[in-house]
């Protein structure tokens, strides 16, 4: 009787191994609607969106968990919006975030965004996220009338 409970307890303690604690899910759209549920847009309004959202779905499992977010994107803007974008950042005192262009360099990118990253000048490093985060790790790279946004969760 004691090895059948001994069997029993094992097996049982090797099919909780084999459950997976997450699921991954990979979206990539151009589905301004979809996004607002990942950015707060109402501030800034993008004329058209291009992004790559990673969903790490912790919420099942041994341990269920919050999900996690990883969200890399592209906000295309007319003239006028991105001015005043651009004037809302530069009229706000704050520490040179110090971020690396290579880390807005999504493998996804079109090339020419790529190369309009690449040819930014040196001493530009990004900037800290004003009003598009929602309780979310964001930074953005500015470029002509184009945001890279970059936002995750710990």
């Amino acid at each position: 009787m004691k090895n059948l409970m001994a069997i029993a307890a094992a097996t049982l303690l090797l099919i909780s191994c084999n459950e997976t604690d997450s699921k991954t899910e990979v979206v990539t759209s151009k589905d301004i609607t979809k996004l607002e549920k990942q950015l707060n847009l109402k501030p800034a309004q993008p004329d058209s969106v291009q992004y790559k959202l990673t969903i790490n779905n912790n919420s099942f499992g041994t341990v269920p968990g919050p999900s996690d977010y990883y969200l890399e994107g592209v906000l295309y803007y007319n003239e006028s919006i991105f001015k005043r974008i651009k004037e809302e950042y530069n009229n706000v005192d704050y520490n040179t975030p110090g971020f690396k262009k290579e880390a807005f360099n999504f493998k996804w990118l079109p090339e020419n965004i790529k190369n309009e990253l690449n040819s930014s000048p040196e001493n530009y490093s990004g900037h800290p996220d004003l009003f598009f985060n929602r309780n979310r790790i964001t930074r953005l790279w500015l470029l002509k009338n184009k945001v890279l946004i970059l936002s995750y969760t710990n």
